[in-house]
């Protein structure tokens, strides 16, 4: 048991139940391994709040940008908070069992300087997570709090992930595959009917909550695995789990893949009955991309969820992989954030996301694009030198999916618009698997 400190000093309220709320869903999962998360206040309405009342009452002071799910989960940590009052110095019994601390507000240098302080004296973590300033706050967070595991915790979730992948491997193995991105020309495809005939299929992130696109492809493999969109605290982050519970539960055949760390946050929201087809996948930076998950389990980290895990599982299952909806960006819109089916429901229901990760969304996209594309490459080479056939089926701006689109067939009317055409261009500048070294830009640095 360990105390977790946020740091500095809440000014008001209003700051403090939004890191409380927070805190209630990202140490949820590791409750049991939690003491005191202890929250200093340096407001001068300190006799108003009420602990107990806050935690019991987690609805009314909730925000509505939060899963509103999390209101019942604050009951579970009664007993446990602790709101102190500051005055300009922490007792001694604060700081005697930190496991770590949570710097909240990163924007003034003198208080960063205590926390560092802090840790150096009590030889604990610090977990920079201030949503303003810092891109990857949630996934700082998430880490963080899995830290509280022992190391044979840990071990024993992958060694099921890992048990579980090859249970299901069973059915799964040889068949040929169809792999969904989300991208605008997936929209046609369940618009159109398309039949992609007999395959294995996955679809990934906010398809899972489409239901019209769930009836007509009826996948058997859903994929996600972003910080603040499918684990994080929010409105949209909670609808996500909402609708996975739904979809995992309509097929009893359907299997969940997601990154390892994720896996007990999953868990607490889908039923027990369904715990046995969730899987979880580790990663490591740098190194080649792994297409072979019997060999290793884990998979490159890329920015991707289709690099990082959708294709290293397709290529482990199957010789034969048609990608769909997978359409990239023009150039000329590199800056710009991709577009999605279903594109103004998206990202209506994105929005809280903004309001509540402000950081994660000050992305540099024409980076992320050029780091996609390169990824890409590399990618399906490994899986074309292990014997593996890709095709594009829907077309794309990606130069390596746009080679294999000749390779393969175009079944839909778009691959003859003018829009995609241009992009040959790029491609007979640039072949696919030369695209990270004209960018000066391999993965290895980017990490």
């Amino acid at each position: 048991m360990a105390d977790i400190l946020f740091w500095p000093p809440f000014p008001n309220r209003e700051r403090l139940y939004d890191q409380l709320f927070r805190a209630v869903w990202h140490f949820l999962p590791f409750l049991d391994k939690i003491d005191r998360p202890i929250f200093p206040y340096a407001g001068d309405d300190y006799l108003l709040i009420d602990v107990p009342q806050t935690l019991n009452l987690a609805n009314v002071f909730l925000n509505r940008d939060y899963d509103p799910a999390i209101a019942d989960y604050a009951k579970r940590f009664q007993g446990k908070v602790q709101v102190i009052r500051h005055d300009g110095a922490l007792a001694p019994d604060t700081v005697k069992n930190l496991y770590g601390i949570v710097v909240w507000y990163a924007a003034v240098a003198p208080l960063n300087a205590d926390a560092r302080d802090i840790a150096e004296r009590t030889g604990c973590q610090v977990a920079w997570a201030d949503p303003a300033l810092v891109q990857q706050e949630t996934l700082e967070m998430v880490k963080f709090a899995l830290g509280l595991q022992p190391k044979e915790e840990i071990d024993r979730l992958l060694s099921n992930s890992v048990y579980l992948f090859f249970e299901h491997l069973k059915r799964w193995h040889g068949k040929p595959m169809s792999v969904f991105g989300n991208g605008p020309t997936l929209q046609q495809v369940v618009e159109q009917k398309f039949d992609p005939g007999p395959t294995l299929r996955t679809v990934c992130n906010s398809t899972i909550s489409d239901a019209v696109a769930l009836a007509h492809l009826k996948p058997e493999i859903l994929f996600a695995g972003d910080p603040v969109q499918h684990g994080g605290a929010s409105l949209y982050a909670g609808r996500f789990r909402e609708d996975l519970t739904k979809a995992l539960m309509a097929d009893d055949n359907r299997v969940f893949i997601t990154q390892l760390g994720y896996v007990p946050y999953f868990k607490l929201v889908v039923p027990e009955a369904a715990h046995r087809r969730i899987i979880g996948v580790g990663n490591q930076r740098g190194g080649d991309f792994n297409v072979d998950l019997t060999e290793k389990f884990f998979s490159t980290a890329t920015a991707n969820i289709f690099t990082m895990l959708v294709l290293p599982v397709a290529f482990t299952i199957s010789k034969s992989v048609d990608i769909y909806g997978c359409d990239g960006q023009s150039f000329s819109k590199a800056a710009q954030p991709w577009g999605h089916a279903n594109e103004d429901d998206y990202m209506g229901k994105m929005a809280v996301t903004h309001r509540l990760h402000p950081a994660f969304w000050k992305r540099d996209f024409a980076e992320e694009l050029i780091s996609y594309y390169g990824d890409m490459d590399e990618i399906i080479l490994a899986a074309e030198k292990k014997g593996v056939r890709v095709r594009s089926i829907t077309p794309s701006y990606v130069p390596a999916l746009a080679k294999g689109l000749r390779r393969g067939i175009s079944l839909l009317s778009a691959a003859s618009s003018p829009a995609f055409r241009t992009h040959s261009v790029c491609e007979r500048a640039h072949p696919p698997y030369r695209l990270a070294a004209v960018f000066s830009l391999t993965r290895a640095a980017r990490a």
